[in-house]
Formats: C-alpha cells, sequence, structure tokens
C-alpha cells in the first residue's frame, strides 16, 4: 500500500521523495547484513576537520583575541596576515575593528586609510565601521549628540533607537522631533500633541513635522494656518503644505495670497507653497523677489524655489556667488548644487578657507549633503576638526552604503 506525501510547492520534490523512497525500500531489503556493517563503519569513521590556511587560522585566533579584549594581539594577528596579503579584506576588516575597540573611531578610520593605499577603488562598507564608531562617540556630546542617534537610528541601528525613544518618553524635546524626521509615528503625533498645548518651541516642532515627510503633519499644518496670532506659524505651515504636496491646502493658501491685509511674509510663504504644487498664483511676486537687489531676499526666495530650478532662479544663484556678504556666497554654492556640481564644489572649497569659523562650518555642512558623492572626500571630513561636519559626513557616509 502507498502512502501519499505531500511536501508542498517545491518543484521537483515528489519526484526527490520517490527516489529516496526506492533507496529506502533497497536498504530495507539488506538491512539485516549492509546495515550492521554501516553502523561498525560509521562509528570507526569521522568527518575530516577542514583544513584551515594560515591567513584563515590568523583570523580565526584575531578575532578570538578582540573578543576577549585583547586588541593588540588581534592587531597584531592582522598585521601579520596584511604584511603576506595586503589587499587581504579579512584582515583589513579585523584591523579596523581592533583599532576602534583600543583607540575609537579615528584609529580606525586611519587603520582603513592604511590599508587603502595609494589605491582608489574605496571600500564603503569597510569605511563605514569607522563612520559609525565615530557617531557613537559622538553621541554623547551634548550639542550635536541627537543629530548622531538619528544618523545611526537612520541606518537601523537598534539600540540608537531604543536610546531616541527612551528620552522621547522622558520628555526630551530634540528626540522627539529626531524620530519625528526619521518617520517614526508615534514621535509625530506627540509633536502634533505639543504643538496643540503649546509646550516646547512650536517652530521647531513644525520644521520637524514637515522634515517627517508624514501624511500626518498635514491637518495639523492646515489648522496653523488659522492661527492669526502669530505669523510667523502661519508663514511656517504654507511653506510646509506645499513641501508635502497637500492639495487640500491650495484654497487656503490662495486665500492667504491673495489677502491684502496679511504680512508680506505670509503672502510670501503661500506664494513659496503654492509653487512647489504647480500652482503659479504668487508666481509674479516671486520672480519679483528673485530679481531684487537686497542679495539677502534674492537668495533667499532662491533657496525656497528650489525645487524647480528656472533661468531667473539660476540668474539669482549666479549673483549671489559674487556677493560681498560670505553668508550670501555660501547659500548660493550650496543651491548651485543643483544645476553645476562641479562649479559648487570650487565655490564651497573657496569658502572653507574663510577666515570666519561659522562661514567655514557652513561651507563643509553644504559639502558634505549636496555635493560631496565620493568618499574620498567624506573621510577628509571624517578628520574635520568640526565635530558637526564629522557628524554629517559620517551621516553620509551610511547613506551611501545602505
Amino acid at each position: 500500500m502507498s502512502v501519499p506525501i505531500i511536501f508542498g510547492p517545491k518543484p521537483g520534490a515528489q519526484r526527490q521523495f520517490g527516489l529516496w523512497g526506492a533507496a529506502l525500500a533497497l536498504s530495507l531489503v539488506t538491512c539485516s547484513t549492509a546495515g550492521r556493517a554501516w553502523q561498525t563503519s560509521s562509528a570507526q569513521e569521522q568527518s575530516p576537520r577542514p583544513v584551515l590556511t594560515e591567513e584563515t587560522q590568523a583570523m580565526y585566533n584575531g578575532w578570538a583575541l578582540l573578543a576577549a579584549g585583547d586588541t593588540a594581539k588581534a592587531v597584531a594577528y592582522a598585521q601579520s596576515v596584511l604584511d603576506k596579503y595586503p589587499r587581504s579584506i579579512a584582515a583589513a576588516s579585523l584591523r579596523v575593528e581592533a583599532e576602534i575597540a583600543r583607540g575609537g573611531g579615528q584609529a580606525g578610520l586611519i587603520a582603513y586609510e592604511t590599508w587603502l593605499g595609494g589605491r582608489k577603488l574605496e571600500d564603503g562598507y569597510l569605511l563605514r565601521r569607522a563612520a559609525r564608531a565615530i557617531l557613537w562617540e559622538a553621541a554623547g556630546d551634548p550639542a550635536i549628540g541627537v543629530e548622531a542617534l538619528q544618523h545611526l537610528a537612520g541606518d537601523d541601528d537598534v539600540e540608537a533607537r531604543a536610546r531616541l525613544a527612551r528620552r522621547m518618553a522622558a520628555g526630551a524635546l530634540g528626540e522627539t522631533r529626531a524620530l519625528a524626521r526619521l518617520g517614526d509615528p508615534g514621535a509625530i503625533q506627540q509633536l502634533i500633541r505639543q504643538i496643540e498645548t503649546g509646550e516646547g518651541t512650536k517652530m521647531l516642532q513644525i520644521e520637524a513635522l514637515i522634515q517627517s515627510k508624514s501624511p500626518l503633519a498635514i491637518p495639523p499644518l492646515m489648522k496653523l494656518l488659522k492661527d492669526t496670532n502669530y505669523q510667523d506659524h502661519i508663514a511656517a505651515a504654507a511653506d510646509g503644505l506645499g513641501t508635502l504636496g497637500a492639495t487640500q491646502a491650495i484654497p487656503d493658501l490662495q486665500r492667504l495670497y491673495n489677502d491684502p491685509k496679511q504680512l508680506s511674509t505670509v503672502r510670501l510663504m503661500a506664494a513659496v507653497g503654492l509653487f512647489k504644487m504647480n500652482d503659479m498664483t504668487g508666481i509674479q511676486l516671486l520672480l519679483r523677489q528673485l530679481a531684487s537687489n537686497v542679495p539677502a531676499l534674492s537668495i533667499g526666495t532662491a533657496r525656497l524655489m528650489s525645487g524647480s530650478p528656472s533661468p531667473e532662479w539660476l540668474a539669482a544663484v549666479q549673483r549671489g556667488l559674487s556677493d560681498p556678504d560670505p553668508t550670501v556666497r555660501v547659500v548660493a554654492a550650496e543651491l548651485l548644487a543643483l544645476a553645476d556640481r562641479e562649479a559648487s564644489r570650487a565655490a564651497l572649497e573657496r569658502l572653507l578657507r574663510d577666515d570666519n569659523p561659522v562661514i567655514r562650518e557652513k561651507a563643509s555642512q553644504a559639502m558634505v549633503q549636496k555635493v560631496a558623492g565620493d568618499f574620498g572626500t567624506l573621510r577628509g571630513f571624517l578628520r574635520a576638526g568640526d565635530l558637526g561636519a564629522r557628524v554629517a559626513a559620517a551621516g553620509r557616509i551610511l547613506e551611501l552604503t545602505r
């Protein structure tokens, strides 16, 4: 009597079982003799152990030493392999990890660059180990720690996200905004509640809601359009609704733009919000602002319209590049990356040598976030004197290697 056995939809499963069954039937016929012989021989024989190469054995010993906390010997084992096999990824990985364990992220970066030497082909996944270490070291900094944790959490680091969540639960506003920027629904809802109750700084909360890119942000932002006591809240909400593509807000934004009683800032931001949704109701105002003889006004409008570069937009950016004020030049150089990345890089490199440290910091941020897409440039910023630039560069490396 045959018994049907179903293994599921795996292709060829029944055919494989038929062959196996035939072999089993044959073995049952001869089990009284061959079975005993098989048991005797199998007891005497053992599976051969894999033969480890010298490199593999050294790596095994090195990782074991690193796990035991002996970083110096782990480095020595890694170096012994690198002396024979200079391009070994396995040895380089051990060396970088061991150097991070004993000297931190910068030591890991030096180990990576030593291994890289003069070769042009970078290993982003090895470099990211140093970048993550640099971010974790910055996580304890009171000024930049939240940003570092946000980069790590965005890279699916469970501990970083949990740390942000614990602090949010304790009422930390910065951590709440960081999680909201990552799209965390709980953080977004908490920001909405804070806006409604007046807890915290509303402008920062509005900014974080916009950066979340969540549809949950649209209803509270639309409600803020009626907050007549705070014109800056109305202006920020109008711009944010355009960024989020909230087409249901178009009638309200048109009403604000066409209301002569509104402040000029509100009308401008209503025009910007509409422009971002391809509604040209306020385009004449925006074009006048772009052509303004006031550099800050012209370049500021160009920044607001940067999602859709036009000839008028590019002309405003070009004028800003030659402005005497370095704060205008640095914005113009950053925006130029949307049209001409190499020209933007050249302009920012000049600003990196500015006497003003604030300008140098802004230029660094712009270079990392808008221009640099190669690991060589980003490695340079990992060694920057400014912690903010190091964190931004490390976060960008994680982004490029996901």
